[in-house]
Protein backbone atom coordinates (compact mmCIF):
# COMPACT_ATOMS: atom_id res chain seq x y z
CA UNK A 1 0.00 0.00 0.00
CA UNK A 2 1.35 3.56 -0.41
CA UNK A 3 2.62 5.63 1.92
CA UNK A 4 0.55 8.46 3.62
CA UNK A 5 2.61 11.13 1.66
CA UNK A 6 2.24 9.17 -1.01
CA UNK A 7 -1.45 8.80 -0.65
CA UNK A 8 -1.74 12.69 -0.64
CA UNK A 9 -1.00 12.74 -3.97
CA UNK A 10 -3.65 10.08 -5.23
CA UNK A 11 -7.12 11.39 -6.06
CA UNK A 12 -9.57 10.60 -3.30
CA UNK A 13 -10.71 7.45 -5.33
CA UNK A 14 -7.60 6.31 -5.68
CA UNK A 15 -6.74 6.60 -1.64
CA UNK A 16 -10.59 4.90 -1.10
CA UNK A 17 -9.86 1.79 -3.71
CA UNK A 18 -6.20 1.11 -1.56
CA UNK A 19 -7.78 0.74 1.68
CA UNK A 20 -10.42 -1.46 0.61
CA UNK A 21 -7.97 -3.60 -0.93
CA UNK A 22 -6.29 -3.49 2.20
CA UNK A 23 -8.70 -6.97 3.08
CA UNK A 24 -7.10 -8.81 -0.28
CA UNK A 25 -3.49 -7.70 1.04
CA UNK A 26 -3.99 -9.05 4.53
CA UNK A 27 -4.76 -12.43 2.64
CA UNK A 28 -1.80 -12.57 0.56
CA UNK A 29 0.41 -12.05 2.75
CA UNK A 30 -0.78 -14.45 5.68
CA UNK A 31 -1.17 -17.11 2.91
CA UNK A 32 2.27 -16.90 2.00
CA UNK A 33 3.17 -16.97 5.40
CA UNK A 34 1.33 -19.87 6.22
CA UNK A 35 3.26 -21.56 2.88
CA UNK A 36 6.44 -21.04 4.91
CA UNK A 37 7.38 -18.38 2.30
CA UNK A 38 9.41 -16.21 3.96
CA UNK A 39 11.01 -18.55 6.11
CA UNK A 40 12.61 -20.41 3.18
CA UNK A 41 13.77 -17.35 1.65
CA UNK A 42 15.85 -16.29 4.56
CA UNK A 43 17.36 -19.47 4.40
CA UNK A 44 17.92 -19.92 0.88
CA UNK A 45 17.73 -16.44 -0.75
CA UNK A 46 15.81 -15.62 -3.58
CA UNK A 47 13.99 -18.77 -5.22
CA UNK A 48 11.85 -19.20 -8.33
CA UNK A 49 8.20 -20.19 -7.44
CA UNK A 50 8.78 -23.60 -9.75
CA UNK A 51 12.02 -24.22 -7.56
CA UNK A 52 10.06 -23.54 -4.02
CA UNK A 53 7.62 -26.17 -5.13
CA UNK A 54 9.36 -28.73 -6.78
CA UNK A 55 12.68 -28.65 -4.61
CA UNK A 56 11.87 -27.08 -1.20
CA UNK A 57 7.96 -28.94 -0.90
CA UNK A 58 5.83 -25.90 -0.74
CA UNK A 59 2.20 -27.15 -1.70
CA UNK A 60 1.27 -25.22 -4.10
CA UNK A 61 0.65 -25.26 -7.99
CA UNK A 62 3.69 -22.94 -9.39
CA UNK A 63 2.13 -20.30 -11.49
CA UNK A 64 -0.61 -19.94 -8.84
CA UNK A 65 2.37 -19.28 -6.16
CA UNK A 66 3.82 -17.27 -8.43
CA UNK A 67 1.04 -14.87 -8.51
CA UNK A 68 0.31 -14.99 -4.87
CA UNK A 69 4.22 -13.70 -4.72
CA UNK A 70 3.80 -10.90 -7.23
CA UNK A 71 1.19 -9.78 -5.36
CA UNK A 72 3.26 -9.72 -1.80
CA UNK A 73 6.27 -8.10 -3.83
CA UNK A 74 4.24 -5.47 -5.13
CA UNK A 75 3.46 -3.97 -1.61
CA UNK A 76 7.41 -4.89 -0.05
CA UNK A 77 7.04 -8.01 1.26
CA UNK A 78 9.46 -10.09 -0.78
CA UNK A 79 12.01 -8.65 -3.56
CA UNK A 80 11.19 -9.66 -7.41
CA UNK A 81 13.88 -9.61 -10.13
CA UNK A 82 13.07 -10.04 -13.56
CA UNK A 83 14.10 -13.66 -13.76
CA UNK A 84 10.93 -14.59 -11.30
CA UNK A 85 13.29 -15.14 -8.82
CA UNK A 86 11.38 -13.90 -4.90
CA UNK A 87 14.01 -12.91 -1.95
CA UNK A 88 13.76 -11.53 1.45
CA UNK A 89 12.95 -8.20 2.25
CA UNK A 90 13.01 -6.24 6.70
CA UNK A 91 9.39 -7.40 6.07
CA UNK A 92 9.69 -11.10 5.13
CA UNK A 93 11.92 -11.15 8.22
CA UNK A 94 9.47 -10.72 10.91
CA UNK A 95 7.13 -13.16 9.21
CA UNK A 96 9.57 -15.80 9.65
CA UNK A 97 9.53 -17.71 12.57
CA UNK A 98 12.68 -17.45 14.35
CA UNK A 99 12.68 -13.60 14.36
CA UNK A 100 12.71 -11.78 17.60
CA UNK A 101 9.74 -10.02 16.49
CA UNK A 102 8.10 -11.81 14.40
CA UNK A 103 4.48 -11.74 14.42
CA UNK A 104 4.08 -15.25 11.96
CA UNK A 105 1.59 -16.45 14.20
CA UNK A 106 -0.14 -13.36 14.57
CA UNK A 107 -0.50 -12.93 10.50
CA UNK A 108 -1.14 -16.58 9.73
CA UNK A 109 -4.49 -16.18 12.44
CA UNK A 110 -5.54 -12.16 11.21
CA UNK A 111 -5.86 -14.15 7.60
CA UNK A 112 -7.20 -16.94 8.79
CA UNK A 113 -9.64 -17.54 11.68
CA UNK A 114 -9.87 -13.66 11.67
CA UNK A 115 -10.41 -13.07 8.67
CA UNK A 116 -13.90 -14.91 8.38
CA UNK A 117 -14.83 -13.34 11.48
CA UNK A 118 -14.82 -10.03 10.10
CA UNK A 119 -17.40 -11.32 7.14
CA UNK A 120 -20.01 -10.75 10.03
CA UNK A 121 -19.10 -7.05 10.77
CA UNK A 122 -22.24 -5.51 8.84
CA UNK A 123 -24.65 -7.39 10.92
CA UNK A 124 -22.58 -7.11 14.09
CA UNK A 125 -22.89 -2.99 13.83
CA UNK A 126 -26.57 -3.48 12.95
CA UNK A 127 -27.44 -5.55 16.44
CA UNK A 128 -24.54 -4.45 18.57
CA UNK A 129 -24.01 -7.84 19.46
CA UNK A 130 -20.72 -10.04 18.25
CA UNK A 131 -22.08 -12.89 15.53
CA UNK A 132 -19.19 -15.28 15.23
CA UNK A 133 -21.66 -18.44 16.03
CA UNK A 134 -22.77 -17.84 12.42
CA UNK A 135 -19.16 -18.13 11.23
CA UNK A 136 -17.81 -20.84 13.72
CA UNK A 137 -21.30 -22.19 15.01
CA UNK A 138 -20.76 -21.72 18.34
CA UNK A 139 -19.23 -18.89 20.33
CA UNK A 140 -15.13 -18.49 20.14
CA UNK A 141 -14.13 -19.38 23.10
CA UNK A 142 -16.61 -22.43 23.01
CA UNK A 143 -14.55 -22.68 19.34
CA UNK A 144 -11.51 -22.87 20.68
CA UNK A 145 -12.04 -24.79 23.61
CA UNK A 146 -13.80 -27.76 21.01
CA UNK A 147 -10.50 -27.38 18.65
CA UNK A 148 -7.22 -27.89 20.53
CA UNK A 149 -5.14 -27.38 17.36
CA UNK A 150 -7.14 -23.73 16.86
CA UNK A 151 -6.24 -23.29 20.87
CA UNK A 152 -2.59 -24.03 20.11
CA UNK A 153 -2.51 -21.66 17.27
CA UNK A 154 -4.22 -18.58 19.10
CA UNK A 155 -2.14 -19.42 21.92
CA UNK A 156 1.34 -19.03 19.20
CA UNK A 157 -0.91 -15.71 17.83
CA UNK A 158 -0.98 -14.07 21.42
CA UNK A 159 2.19 -15.25 21.97
CA UNK A 160 3.60 -13.23 18.60
CA UNK A 161 1.37 -10.31 19.63
CA UNK A 162 2.65 -10.50 23.10
CA UNK A 163 6.20 -10.17 22.67
CA UNK A 164 6.50 -5.94 22.04
CA UNK A 165 4.13 -5.12 25.02
CA UNK A 166 6.46 -7.86 27.54
CA UNK A 167 8.97 -6.05 26.58
CA UNK A 168 7.47 -2.92 27.68
CA UNK A 169 6.49 -4.69 30.93
CA UNK A 170 9.57 -5.85 31.32
CA UNK A 171 11.44 -1.97 30.71
CA UNK A 172 8.72 0.31 32.06
CA UNK A 173 7.31 -2.30 35.44
CA UNK A 174 9.73 -2.51 38.38
CA UNK A 175 8.95 -5.94 40.61
CA UNK A 176 11.27 -5.52 42.75
CA UNK A 177 10.79 -6.70 46.40
CA UNK A 178 7.20 -8.65 45.53
CA UNK A 179 6.83 -11.71 46.59
CA UNK A 180 4.78 -12.96 43.96
CA UNK A 181 3.16 -12.28 40.89
CA UNK A 182 -0.44 -13.97 39.25
CA UNK A 183 -0.40 -13.74 35.57
CA UNK A 184 -4.30 -14.04 34.61
CA UNK A 185 -5.03 -15.52 31.40
CA UNK A 186 -1.07 -15.65 30.83
CA UNK A 187 -1.28 -18.61 28.05
CA UNK A 188 2.24 -20.30 27.65
CA UNK A 189 3.78 -18.30 30.51
CA UNK A 190 6.33 -16.48 28.56
CA UNK A 191 5.45 -12.77 30.34
CA UNK A 192 6.31 -15.12 34.09
CA UNK A 193 8.97 -16.85 32.81
CA UNK A 194 10.98 -13.58 31.72
CA UNK A 195 10.10 -11.54 34.90
CA UNK A 196 11.09 -14.90 36.67
CA UNK A 197 14.84 -14.66 34.68
CA UNK A 198 14.77 -10.87 35.05
CA UNK A 199 14.09 -11.04 39.75
CA UNK A 200 15.60 -14.02 41.36
CA UNK A 201 13.23 -13.93 43.79
CA UNK A 202 10.12 -13.34 42.53
CA UNK A 203 7.59 -16.17 42.46
CA UNK A 204 5.02 -16.45 39.89
CA UNK A 205 1.76 -18.27 39.13
CA UNK A 206 0.16 -18.53 35.78
CA UNK A 207 -3.71 -18.81 35.36
CA UNK A 208 -5.41 -20.09 32.30
CA UNK A 209 -8.27 -22.35 30.76
CA UNK A 210 -7.48 -25.79 31.90
CA UNK A 211 -7.00 -26.84 28.21
CA UNK A 212 -4.89 -24.73 27.88
CA UNK A 213 -2.34 -25.83 31.17
CA UNK A 214 -1.11 -28.96 29.51
CA UNK A 215 -0.01 -27.45 26.26
CA UNK A 216 1.62 -24.17 28.04
CA UNK A 217 3.41 -26.65 30.46
CA UNK A 218 4.77 -28.75 27.35
CA UNK A 219 5.99 -25.60 24.87
CA UNK A 220 7.17 -22.97 28.29
CA UNK A 221 10.75 -22.57 27.24
CA UNK A 222 12.13 -23.11 31.14
CA UNK A 223 15.26 -24.13 30.98
CA UNK A 224 16.85 -22.97 34.38
CA UNK A 225 15.48 -25.10 36.74
CA UNK A 226 16.18 -22.51 39.43
CA UNK A 227 13.51 -20.67 36.96
CA UNK A 228 11.01 -23.81 36.97
CA UNK A 229 10.97 -24.21 40.97
CA UNK A 230 9.24 -20.29 41.27
CA UNK A 231 7.17 -21.48 38.08
CA UNK A 232 3.44 -22.81 39.08
CA UNK A 233 0.39 -23.36 36.61
CA UNK A 234 -2.76 -23.18 37.75
CA UNK A 235 -6.37 -24.07 35.61
CA UNK A 236 -9.40 -22.49 36.54
CA UNK A 237 -11.99 -20.05 36.17
CA UNK A 238 -11.16 -15.99 36.08
CA UNK A 239 -14.18 -14.84 36.90
CA UNK A 240 -14.76 -16.92 39.54
CA UNK A 241 -11.58 -16.66 41.78
CA UNK A 242 -7.75 -15.89 41.19
CA UNK A 243 -4.65 -17.15 42.80
CA UNK A 244 -3.13 -14.90 46.17
CA UNK A 245 -0.67 -12.73 44.94
CA UNK A 246 1.15 -9.30 45.64
CA UNK A 247 0.90 -8.39 41.81
CA UNK A 248 -1.68 -9.57 39.53
CA UNK A 249 -0.98 -8.95 35.40
CA UNK A 250 -3.22 -9.27 32.96
CA UNK A 251 -2.16 -8.57 29.21
CA UNK A 252 -4.89 -8.85 26.50
CA UNK A 253 -7.24 -9.99 29.10
CA UNK A 254 -9.64 -7.11 29.63
CA UNK A 255 -10.56 -5.93 26.55
CA UNK A 256 -11.94 -9.41 25.78
CA UNK A 257 -14.71 -8.60 28.19
CA UNK A 258 -17.69 -6.74 29.08
CA UNK A 259 -17.93 -3.91 32.02
CA UNK A 260 -19.71 -6.82 33.91
CA UNK A 261 -17.06 -9.21 33.16
CA UNK A 262 -14.21 -7.22 33.81
CA UNK A 263 -15.23 -5.73 37.01
CA UNK A 264 -15.72 -9.93 38.33
CA UNK A 265 -12.29 -10.30 37.32
CA UNK A 266 -10.84 -6.94 38.88
CA UNK A 267 -12.80 -7.53 42.36
CA UNK A 268 -11.98 -11.20 42.37
CA UNK A 269 -8.07 -9.52 42.30
CA UNK A 270 -8.89 -7.21 44.53
CA UNK A 271 -10.08 -9.49 47.13
CA UNK A 272 -6.70 -12.09 46.87
CA UNK A 273 -4.10 -9.56 46.55
CA UNK A 274 -1.86 -9.51 49.23
CA UNK A 275 -1.11 -6.30 51.11
CA UNK A 276 -1.06 -3.23 49.12
CA UNK A 277 -0.28 -4.60 45.79
CA UNK A 278 -1.46 -3.59 42.31
CA UNK A 279 -2.72 -4.66 39.25
CA UNK A 280 -1.04 -4.50 36.11
CA UNK A 281 -3.59 -4.11 32.98
CA UNK A 282 -1.93 -4.06 29.65
CA UNK A 283 -4.15 -3.65 26.95
CA UNK A 284 -5.45 -0.36 24.14
CA UNK A 285 -6.20 2.79 25.75
CA UNK A 286 -8.36 4.57 23.28
CA UNK A 287 -7.95 8.27 22.61
CA UNK A 288 -10.50 10.37 23.65
CA UNK A 289 -13.53 11.35 21.21
CA UNK A 290 -12.35 13.86 18.53
CA UNK A 291 -9.05 12.62 18.35
CA UNK A 292 -8.98 10.33 15.26
CA UNK A 293 -5.14 8.59 16.19
CA UNK A 294 -4.65 5.09 17.29
CA UNK A 295 -5.98 2.95 14.12
CA UNK A 296 -4.47 -0.24 15.23
CA UNK A 297 -6.62 -0.10 18.21
CA UNK A 298 -9.47 1.52 16.82
CA UNK A 299 -9.66 -1.76 14.53
CA UNK A 300 -8.71 -3.99 17.11
CA UNK A 301 -12.49 -2.68 19.22
CA UNK A 302 -14.21 -3.45 15.90
CA UNK A 303 -12.58 -7.06 16.13
CA UNK A 304 -13.50 -7.19 19.77
CA UNK A 305 -17.20 -5.91 18.66
CA UNK A 306 -17.48 -8.73 15.83
CA UNK A 307 -16.47 -11.52 17.93
CA UNK A 308 -16.81 -11.21 21.55
CA UNK A 309 -18.98 -8.68 23.67
CA UNK A 310 -15.47 -7.05 24.36
CA UNK A 311 -13.96 -3.95 23.40
CA UNK A 312 -10.86 -1.34 23.51
CA UNK A 313 -11.55 1.64 26.70
CA UNK A 314 -10.65 5.30 26.37
CA UNK A 315 -8.72 6.33 29.90
CA UNK A 316 -12.32 7.65 31.03
CA UNK A 317 -13.67 4.25 30.89
CA UNK A 318 -10.61 2.29 32.24
CA UNK A 319 -11.00 4.67 35.17
CA UNK A 320 -14.37 4.08 35.65
CA UNK A 321 -13.96 0.32 35.58
CA UNK A 322 -11.44 0.59 38.01
CA UNK A 323 -13.31 2.76 40.37
CA UNK A 324 -15.76 0.24 40.89
CA UNK A 325 -13.67 -2.22 41.39
CA UNK A 326 -11.75 -0.94 44.50
CA UNK A 327 -8.65 0.43 42.43
CA UNK A 328 -7.17 3.38 41.53
CA UNK A 329 -5.23 4.07 38.44
CA UNK A 330 -2.13 5.21 39.42
CA UNK A 331 -0.29 5.57 35.76
CA UNK A 332 -0.88 4.87 32.05
CA UNK A 333 2.48 4.26 30.39
CA UNK A 334 2.06 3.82 26.64
CA UNK A 335 4.37 1.30 24.95
CA UNK A 336 4.82 0.30 21.31
CA UNK A 337 3.77 -2.87 19.77
CA UNK A 338 1.23 -3.95 17.65
CA UNK A 339 -2.09 -2.47 18.36
CA UNK A 340 -0.62 0.55 20.39
CA UNK A 341 -0.94 -0.77 23.54
CA UNK A 342 -0.66 0.82 27.13
CA UNK A 343 -0.04 -0.18 30.80
CA UNK A 344 -2.59 0.65 32.98
CA UNK A 345 -1.43 0.53 36.64
CA UNK A 346 -3.25 0.75 39.61
CA UNK A 347 -3.45 0.53 43.45
CA UNK A 348 -6.05 -0.41 45.75
CA UNK A 349 -8.13 2.80 46.90
CA UNK A 350 -7.14 4.80 49.77
CA UNK A 351 -10.25 4.21 52.49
Amino acid sequence: MESTAAQQTLPPQAVVMQMAMGAWVTKVISEATRMGVPDLVKQHGPLRAAEMVAIHGITAAPDALERLLRACASVGVFTEDAAGKFGPTELSEVLTLDSPVSVKKLVEAMGGPWYKGWTELFEAVRTGKPQIRKVFGMEFWDYLNANPKELEDFGEAMKSNSLNSLRGVLEKCDFTGVGKIADIGGGFGHQAIALLEKYPSLQAVVMDVPELIPVARERAPVNDPTVASRLEYVGGDMFESVPPADVYIMKHIIHDWDDEKCLQLLENCHRKMQGDGRVICVDAVLPPMGNTAGTPAKLLDITMLTFITGRERTEAQWTDLYRASGFEIRSITPIHDNFGTSIVEGVKQRS
